[in-house]
């Protein structure tokens, strides 16, 4: 890996943290050749093309809360807040004396409107999209659609990153309908949120622009968090258990927050218990690698991403390498202490500390979280095709019903792990 890099004097290579570092030169990634809008254009195969576009859940709070599950579009809410009309900046801007003032203000603004995590980050080049703007499936159109990362970044130099975190009990419920739950109610919170405070600093009379920024860059770079292993955000507070929306690039003025160190990077050098677990294999097993210019663990996004299909009568997002991460965890004070523990234990001794953190994980946590989860009608302890609720979506045990399913003691079901990722690039290739 090269230790340095040759850089344009405007725009100096930022620091990220210890997780992930810039090493060479970075294409901006066009957002046109993400997996979705690759899907929508029938590129990676017929069994995704047909999921995607003409699947329906059998689970009526997934097709009001994931985004290409419904029966009818409308029905899912964040398909309405992405596609409605661009609010325009009020011509009577409210003047800025101080941005550290502003900057509390703005944050506390955000998380009043219900965000678990804000953070501010410097725009830098390197963080912009490529291509048109994209916000899952709506659109962000706005008078900058043409300008060049440079040239937004001269305009727009500050990153306000607001996100929310899923609930911890539902997570548990990794490859299940609950786990799903908890994840597209964070995601529809979130695109919310981010709409709410769009407005608000338009409002004001500054720019705000959604769809502009990758969200993990902006994220490592604020210090919402580090980038583990699992190509996940790892948070001080909420762990993996945090959703990453598209940030709001701004002209407000602000004073941008720096990049933590809370043991991710020492921690994932040696815990790998996110690619033991990976349905798929997608999250590897060896060293970070340099990719397009930065340095990270590398993430097989194609492998994960077509496990979908064959699931989706049972789940739609996996979650797992969330759940079994160490960091996610309720927060309680033995987490907090922890997490402390890392942070304040020197580089060269940690090592032996997330081999001993580790071990306790394993004792006491097990390698892969399979508790029962019950919540609303649903039960993890019910194995899919055994429930005896015929309502669609339910899992629960009614009795009443002269019908018994077979759970035992608190483990719930989960769908096996390490599914054979060489039949979808058979099926799908």
């Amino acid at each position: 890996m090269a230790d340095t890099v040759e850089t344009d004097p405007e725009f100096p290579i930022p620091y990220l943290g210890r997780s992930v570092r810039i090493v060479g030169p970075v294409v901006n990634v066009d957002m046109n050749q993400s997996p979705h809008p690759k899907n929508q254009r029938g590129e990676l195969g017929k069994a995704l093309f047909n999921w995607y576009h003409n699947s329906v859940s059998k689970d009526p709070l997934t097709r009001v809360s994931a985004p290409n599950h419904f029966a009818d579009r409308r029905n899912f809410i964040a398909t309405v807040i992405n596609q409605a009309t661009t609010g325009k900046v009020n011509a009577k801007r409210v003047p800025v004396s101080d941005a550290v003032a502003m900057t509390r203000h703005i944050k506390a603004v955000a998380r009043y409107m219900g965000a678990d995590v804000v953070a501010i980050a410097r725009a830098h080049p390197t963080f912009m999209y490529a291509g048109s703007r994209y916000i899952q499936d709506g659109t962000a159109e706005d008078a900058y659609e043409k300008s060049t990362p440079e040239g937004l970044v001269r305009k727009f130099p500050y990153i306000i990153v607001a996100t929310t975190a899923w609930d911890y009990d539902k997570l548990q419920a990794h490859r299940h309908f609950i786990g799903d739950a908890a994840y597209h109610v964070s995601q529809i919170k979130g695109h919310m949120i981010l709409k709410a405070l769009e407005g608000y600093i338009k409002e004001l009379g500054y720019t705000a622009l959604r769809g502009v920024v990758t969200p993990q860059a902006a994220a490592v770079a604020s210090g919402v968090g580090e980038l583990g292993r699992n190509g996940l955000i790892i948070n001080k507070t909420y762990g993996a258990r945090i959703h990453m929306p598209d940030p709001i690039l701004t002209d407000l003025p602000l004073v941008s927050d720096e990049p933590v160190d809370i043991g991710v990077e020492d921690f994932c050098k040696i815990c790998r218990k996110c690619a033991v677990n990976c349905p798929t294999n997608s999250i590897t097993f060896g060293d970070k690698v340099a990719f397009n210019g930065v340095e990270k663990y590398k993430i097989n996004w194609l492998t994960c991403y077509k496990l979908r299909p064959y699931v989706h009568d049972e789940w739609t997002s996996c979650l797992t390498c969330a759940t079994v991460c160490p960091f996610t965890k309720p927060n309680t004070w033995w987490r907090s202490l922890a997490v402390w523990a890392l942070h304040t234990c020197p580089i060269p001794a940690r090592p032996l500390l997330v081999r001993a953190l580790k071990a306790i994980d394993d004792r006491f946590w097990g390698v892969v979280s399979q508790k029962r989860v019950r919540w609303l009608d649903y039960d993890t302890g019910i194995k899919p095709g055994e429930r005896a609720c015929t309502v669609a979506g339910c899992t629960a045990a009614h009795e009443a019903d002269g019908q018994s399913a077979k759970v035992v003691g608190d483990i719930g079901y989960y769908v096996p792990l390490k599914e054979n990722t060489n039949r979808f690039v058979k099926r799908d290739g």
